[in-house]
C-alpha cells in the first residue's frame, strides 16, 4: 500500500461523495484524481460500497460500470471490517441521528484508531460535526481535503 507523499493521510470516502465523483465529476472526482497523484489511499468501507450499489441500481445504472471505473484507480481500497465494537456502536447511536451514517461513523473511528492519519470525507455536515465532536479535525468536506492536498487555498474556499 502506498503512503501519501504530498500530505500524510489516507481518506475514507462516504457514499454521497463517491456517488458525486462517479456520476457528476466536479470536486469529488478531482479529489479522487489528485489523491491518486499524491499517493493517498482512498478507503471505501464495505458498507459504503454496498450502499453505492443500491443507489446506482435504484437509478438504473449498471453497477459493473461503477466497479470498472473504480478499478482504474490504483489507490482505492475496499475495506472489509467487522464492526464488533459495542462501545463505538453505542457512541454512534448517541451521536449520529441518521441510522445510515452510523456505520460510516464507526468505520471512521476504527480506521482512525489504526492509523491517526485517516480522514473522513463527506458532504454531510451533521456527520462531520458528530465525528469531529469525538476526534476533532478527522472529518472534512471535499474542499477541506483538497486544501490539505495543497490544491485549494483559503481564498478558494
Amino acid at each position: 500500500m502506498k503512503k501519501c507523499s504530498k500530505a500524510n493521510f489516507r481518506i475514507i470516502i462516504d457514499t454521497n461523495i463517491l456517488f458525486s465523483a462517479i456520476r457528476y465529476r466536479g470536486e469529488a472526482f478531482k479529489l479522487l484524481t489528485l489523491a491518486e497523484r499524491a499517493g493517498c489511499n482512498i478507503l471505501i468501507p464495505e458498507y459504503v460500497y454496498e450502499e453505492l450499489r443500491e443507489v446506482f441500481t435504484r437509478n438504473g445504472i449498471d453497477f459493473n460500470l461503477v466497479t470498472d471505473f473504480l478499478s482504474t484507480f490504483e489507490n482505492i481500497v475496499l475495506v472489509e471490517k467487522n464492526i464488533n465494537r459495542t462501545d463505538l456502536i453505542e457512541l454512534a447511536k448517541e451521536k449520529v441521528s441518521d441510522r445510515k451514517d452510523r456505520p460510516v461513523f464507526v468505520y471512521t473511528l476504527l480506521l482512525h484508531e489504526e492509523d491517526p492519519s485517516t480522514l473522513l470525507v463527506t458532504g454531510d455536515k451533521k456527520l462531520i460535526e458528530a465525528v469531529n465532536g469525538i476526534r476533532n479535525g478527522v472529518a472534512l468536506s471535499v474542499r477541506g481535503v483538497l486544501q490539505k492536498l495543497g490544491v485549494l487555498s483559503e481564498k478558494d474556499l
